[in-house]
């Protein structure tokens, strides 16, 4: 590894379970939105049929069916994006997350010299470098001595 990009990323999935999480609810919502929004659109299309004839009322349903198919591919063109991108968002929370926890939990059992190196332009960037400083002064504060 580079000293310019200590940590490469491995896996997207750092932890799965919030991840997941996280992606499942962003479908969710763009499947809600575009549910919703084809039903109030055809609602209002519906609605506005009252005052045609039997040809142009065809004509009508066709373009409907049409809109219909239209937003079933755009959402399912939309899924697999929002899938790739909103794993690759949250990896760049959680995967931070995850190494400052193992960095906190090893200066909380007394190893000071212990230091988080995140890429630059991570989200957590500046945390890291307030514990790196924090560690840095519990390092001088409180030396190892060599065992006897």
């Amino acid at each position: 590894m580079s000293p310019e990009r200590p940590y490469q990323r491995k896996q997207y999935l750092v932890d799965r379970d919030y991840q997941l999480r996280f992606v499942t609810r962003i479908v969710m919502v763009i499947f809600a939105v575009a549910i919703l929004s084809s039903l109030l659109s055809s609602l209002l299309l519906w609605l506005n049929t009252d005052h045609m004839d039997s040809e142009s009322s065809t004509h009508f349903i066709t373009s409907l069916a049409t809109v219909a198919i239209t937003l079933l591919i755009e959402l399912l063109l939309a899924i697999p994006i929002v899938l790739y991108v909103g794993i690759r968002q949250s990896h760049r929370i959680v995967g931070p997350m995850n190494r400052l926890k193992h960095i906190l939990e090893a200066i909380g059992k007394g190893e000071f010299s212990q230091r988080i190196t995140l890429r630059q332009g991570d989200v957590l960037e500046d945390l890291a470098k307030s514990i790196n400083r924090m560690a840095e002064s519990l390092q001088q504060r409180f030396p190892r001595t060599p065992s006897a």
